[in-house]
């Protein structure tokens, strides 16, 4: 039974609800056992006391579960450098924080067949959530804060209300979503709430969760809508609520706003109060969305739309990952031609330069790295010189999308024409289409394959077999510090012969070069 302060709540807005939302406050209604239940075991998952041995019995004990856990544990976006197959070596690599995150995530959604015609706007509200979720808990993390998993729990069931008034009335929720879009500052949105609601949307969602018996630490947060401090948070609760709220509402800001002003308010907002460097705050953001995409990626979820708001504050592109002009952009002063389609290597063939003249072709290359103002250049000087002086028929360069290190995108390919479906072929997903390059990237070294064609049916891309016709090849990862951020592939061409050890060890000479040249652009070195 509710206590008094509990009855006297839920008794004084019950008047004023929309008569749809007045049974969720009915012990009898369904959807509150089903949303109570789940938001306890949440809360139980997240407990302090909650051990890996204990998350790793829950997770075993379930087949979809330890499917997703395993996929985000072998994603570029946590960075492996082997291959996790088994549940306590991803829990150990993943964070007790981040695998709770999916746990919890997957109580939500498992609720979902309970509402079969509301699955779409439910679906995205926890998608949401999540994303704000590990917003929350990577900035917590970067800045010591004592309880990271305190922080995601907070985040994950903030849209407790939502997710009530999303079964219980879905038209309601539609409009609110879209008064939400129109208000420009809290009063109006609170007022627009009022209106449609009955009572403002906190409110609700306070009252559900004082009759749900949720802690107080989440109940403190529904007790008000005001504004943000514009500075630096002072206190342990103030920290708290500035990284949950602040990070719920740039997700907002990215999903509903139109305007790039409001997420860079809501952006600034979280770079101040946690005091973290502009640069360190950059590579936060994006960490962090690479992260939730991934996370809400393995949970069958998604959130659209999600528009590319990364731009770090300042309006300066993030250097982790270079972004060259155009993949159709030919670097300059080199031809593509056509590529001969059957070539034999005559024996007056002239050598390579960097066998022919190695000292000197390697003291250029060094000297064009040393003048690359940016990484984009750079890997332009490393490509084209692969191809000529390293003497390889065939470069391709395929960058990971800085937002989503799940997708590759094609940006150079030189011995090759027609340009388009080579590029194309080297672009997709790395858990769906590219598995083969997936273990590549968690190489540092590059790797000499012999004969392409051993690889196991369906690790490749079919476009990428189908246009290249891979035989021999070197495949390289390309690392910023310890991240990744692309590959490259390097064949001799249609007909020729089979790389050799000495053209991994030319290719060793120009990579070893280019990746030293890349963390001194990046500024490690």
């Amino acid at each position: 039974m509710p206590s008094a302060t509990e009855s006297t709540l839920i008794d004084s807005i019950r008047p004023r609800l929309r008569p749809k939302l007045k049974p969720l406050f009915d012990e009898s209604g369904r959807c509150l056992p089903i949303l109570q239940s789940t938001c306890q075991q949440i809360l139980n998952d997240a407990d302090p006391q909650s051990t890996p041995d204990n998350l790793t019995q829950v997770i075993s004990r379930d087949h979809g579960l330890t499917c997703k856990v395993l996929q985000v544990a072998n994603s570029i976006a946590y960075s492996p450098r082997q291959t996790i197959s088994a549940i306590p070596h991803a829990v150990s690599w993943l964070g007790l924080d981040t695998v709770r995150a999916l746990v919890a995530t997957a109580h939500l959604v498992e609720q979902l067949h309970h509402w079969p015609t509301r699955q779409q706007e439910l679906r995205t509200l926890i998608a949401k959530s999540l994303v704000a979720a590990t917003y929350a808990n990577e900035l917590g993390t970067a800045i010591n804060y004592p309880q990271p998993s305190q922080l995601f729990t907070a985040a994950l069931l903030y849209s407790i209300g939502d997710l009530a008034i999303a079964y219980q009335d879905p038209d309601l929720f539609e409009a609110l979503q879209a008064a939400f879009r129109k208000a420009k500052h809290p009063a109006d949105r609170v007022s627009q709430e009022t209106r449609l609601i009955g009572v403002p949307r906190l409110t609700l969602a306070q009252a559900l969760a004082r009759l749900w018996k949720l802690p107080d630490y989440l109940v403190d947060l529904f007790d008000t809508v005001e504004e943000l401090p514009m500075g630096r948070w002072q206190s342990t609760p103030q920290t708290y609520r500035g990284l949950v709220v602040g990070s719920i509402r740039l997700v907002e800001a990215m999903t509903h706003s139109t305007s790039s002003t409001a997420v860079e308010d809501a952006k600034r907002t979280l770079q101040l109060g946690s005091g973290l460097s502009s640069r360190r705050f950059s590579d936060l953001m994006n960490q962090a969305m690479d992260r939730g995409r991934q996370l809400t990626r393995s949970m069958g979820l998604a959130i659209d739309p999600l528009h590319n708001s990364l731009m770090p504050l300042n309006g300066h592109q993030a250097t982790e990952a270079p972004v060259l002009q155009s993949s159709t952009t030919s670097i300059p002063g080199e031809d593509h031609g056509p590529a001969p389609s059957k070539v034999s290597l005559s024996r007056d063939e002239p050598p390579a330069p960097i066998r022919n003249n190695p000292f000197e072709t390697l003291q250029v290359f060094q000297n064009s790295l040393q003048g690359a103002i940016d990484l984009n250049s750079l890997l332009g000087i490393f490509i084209q010189s692969l191809q000529r002086d390293a003497g390889l028929g065939r470069v391709g360069l395929t960058l990971l999308n800085p937002h989503d290190s799940d997708l590759l995108i094609g940006k150079l390919a030189l011995g090759v024409t027609p340009l388009a479906p080579y590029l194309s072929s080297l672009s997709g997903s790395l858990s769906r289409e590219h598995s083969f390059f997936l273990s590549i990237l968690k190489r540092v070294e590059p790797l000499l394959v012999p004969n392409l064609s051993d690889q196991p049916t369906g690790s490749m891309k079919q476009e990428f077999v189908d246009v290249w016709h891979p035989t021999s090849a070197i495949l390289a990862p390309l690392r910023v510090g310890v991240r990744p951020i692309g590959l490259v592939y390097c064949d001799r061409g249609p007909g020729r012969p089979p790389m050799q050890p000495q053209d991994y060890q030319a290719f060793q000479l120009f990579f070893a070069q280019t990746t030293l040249g890349m963390n001194r652009l990046a500024g490690i070195l």
